[in-house]
This record gives C-alpha cells, structure tokens and sequence, in this order.
C-alpha cells in the first residue's frame, strides 16, 4: 500500500546541503502527518470522500492534503495529545484539609524528624 502522505525529502531543492527553510518545512511536514494521514485514509473511502469533498487518493489527486479539515484533524489530534500528558497523574485522590493539617504519617522504624535543635551555650 502507497501512502502518499509518507513521501518527505529532506533537501527540497536538491543541492546537496539542508537549508533553515527545508528544517523549517520538515517540521511543518512532521507537526501537519497525522491530520494528512488521517484525510488520506477518509479520502480512500467514497462516500465519506463524496460527503466532506476530499480529493486524497491515486484518482483524485492529493489536493486535500493543505485543505482545511486536514489542518482541523491535525490539531484535534496534537490538542488531544496534550489534554492525555496533561491529565497523567491527576487522578489521584484528593487529600481534606483534617488530613493535611494532621501530623504526616511516619514510615516504621524512623525517627520523626523534629527541626534543629537548639544550641548549647
């Protein structure tokens, strides 16, 4: 299976060296995969392809590739990736304020630590 939206060239205008813009368009190629593939996908189906006007297959062309409900599912995509790492860890049960204003538990076998003591003069 081809997938178009896989093709990328480092060295856009094949010189031999890469350039700032050709970094600058390899991350814009990187940041914008997801939403390309995702249209790629739906424009291999005919009647999602038909409903929503995606011309992203061999028959049709790549035109929806830059169109804007690629850059819409692209960025559902990276904001839903930053709602899941935001959201890791912030299921943990919520402490009252008896517990917290209540001396800490002590593990067994050690010491409270009581601060520093005081000199002797």
């Amino acid at each position: 299976m081809n997938i178009q939206a896989l093709h990328f060239v480092l060295d856009i205008d094949g010189n031999g060296s890469v350039a700032g813009w050709e970094v600058v368009a390899a991350l814009k190629w990187a940041f914008s995969l997801p939403g390309r593939l995702m249209v790629e996908g739906l424009g291999n189906i005919p009647p999602i392809a038909d409903a929503f006007g995606i011309q992203a297959s061999a028959a049709t062309g790549y035109a929806s590739f830059h169109s804007l409900l690629a850059t819409v599912l692209t960025l559902a995509f990276w904001v839903g990736c930053l709602i899941l790492i935001t959201r890791i860890g912030a299921h943990r049960a919520a402490i009252s304020t008896a517990a917290a204003e209540a001396e800490p538990p002590v593990a067994p076998g050690m010491p409270h630590y009581r601060g520093p003591k005081a000199r002797k003069t």
